[in-house]
């Protein structure tokens, strides 16, 4: 999940970068993974539909 959410906000043109937080190293190796996840464009409409149904309640 965590992958997910850096990848998502990794690849907006508005960030450059992401500030991430780990309590264990193999968090850090995870957070680092995701910035080399592409997101397919189902992937993002999924994503995009939840955040629409989230803001408008």
């Amino acid at each position: 999940m965590a992958q997910l959410a850096l990848a998502w906000v990794l690849r907006s043109e508005y960030v450059s970068s992401a500030i991430i937080g780990a309590s264990r190293p193999e968090q850090i190796v995870d957070n680092a993974a995701a910035s080399g996840v592409q997101l397919d464009a189902d992937i993002l409409a999924a994503i995009d539909q939840v955040l629409v149904s989230v803001i408008r309640k």
